[in-house]
């Protein structure tokens, strides 16, 4: 009997490991998709960075732990609430922040949110639409896999 109740929890180990793993690889694949890409974050529900992946850790490496925090904390309550009025103006597919040295994206997906920085010489539109289209593949990939 031990070893029934065993295995389910290694198989959802196993799945939990995968989706990581495939987390993982969904933000190398973003990172890669633009030099100009500073940082790739996915964040969980609850508002806590699961995966960073950083072609320049600058911008997070000068905020403390409390300020690191509050970003993701910020990010998810602001795409939290703009998806409240999905049903009224229509689902949410990303948001873009222009602060006055990079921008910030936000892009709500099946495993909580993904929050890209990059540089300003961007066309924020182009890569938006860029990363929606890994977002797309990586969510239709997770509902053909049995994770």
């Amino acid at each position: 009997m031990v070893l029934l109740l065993s295995l389910p929890l290694d198989v959802m180990l196993t799945s939990n490991l995968e989706r990581s793993l495939a987390v993982s690889h969904l933000c190398d694949n973003i990172l890669a998709s633009n030099d100009s890409i500073f940082s790739v974050f996915s964040v969980n529900k609850n508002g806590k960075a699961t995966e960073c992946k950083f072609r320049n850790d600058g911008i997070i490496k000068n905020m403390t732990k409390h300020e690191t925090e509050v970003f993701f904390m910020q990010k998810s309550l602001q795409a939290s609430m703009s998806m409240e009025l999905d049903n009224s103006l229509s689902p949410l597919d990303f948001i873009i922040i222009q602060r006055e040295t990079l921008l910030e994206f936000i892009f709500p997906y099946s495993q909580g949110l993904l929050v890209v920085i990059s540089m300003l010489n961007v066309v924020p539109r182009y890569l938006a639409k860029k990363i929606s289209f890994e977002l797309q593949n990586f969510n239709y990939s997770l509902q053909t896999t049995h994770f």
